[in-house]
């Protein structure tokens, strides 16, 4: 009984006194704290917002090229692909660390690639949030491999992956992915 209620008060005062993670996630700097706050952006939009149309082919180039200054950060936009891998993320600076990928309560990474089995480091990354699946519970059933997508979402240059990207990257040995631009969160997903 008294461990029982060591482990009751422990765990009340866990939830009592638990933050709740806020849009800037955990990091320290002005830029890490602005590129959460985009990311951790609202997935409902307004019926009179358009999106403009974003051709797959514009962010995955067969060269390499500095792109950070082709888009804009924020940018509404919907473009079209095969959906070539999906994995329930873990914790990341934008969930302060906190998100469980057994949990499912963190983001979803996505590639999204111009032909079905293109290789990951030949795709883009798109990117589901928590707030997707609260509005989608069901949002498991939009993903599948190798599937033709439409993706409706804003655009996001993900800076702390320049090392890993292919247009950005200066020893590319660990290159895993061709831009550092993002669909991040994504808005919409429609399987055609």
């Amino acid at each position: 009984m008294k461990y029982f209620l060591i482990a009751v008060l422990l765990l009340s005062n866990n939830l009592l006194f638990a933050q709740p993670c806020p849009k800037s996630g955990n990091s320290t700097t002005p830029e890490k704290k602005r590129l959460n706050v985009l990311k951790n952006a609202g997935v409902n939009v307004s019926t009179s917002a358009t999106p403009e149309t974003l051709p797959l082919k514009n962010l995955i180039t067969s060269k390499k090229r500095k792109d950070r200054n082709l888009y804009a950060d924020g940018a509404y936009v919907i473009t079209e692909g095969y959906l070539i891998s999906f994995e329930e993320e873990g914790p990341e600076a934008c969930n302060c660390g906190k998100a469980k990928a057994s949990l499912k309560n963190g983001d979803v990474h996505m590639y999204l690639g111009l032909k079905k089995n293109a290789a990951k480091i030949d795709c883009i990354v798109v990117e589901i949030t928590p707030a997707f699946k609260k509005k989608h519970l069901d949002y498991e059933t939009m993903l599948g491999k190798n599937i033709k997508v439409s993706i409706t979402g804003y655009l996001l240059y993900d800076f702390i992956h320049e090392p890993q990207a292919i247009n950005t990257c200066s020893s590319c040995a660990g290159a895993w992915r061709r831009t550092c631009w993002e669909i991040h969160p994504v808005t919409d997903i429609e399987q055609l």
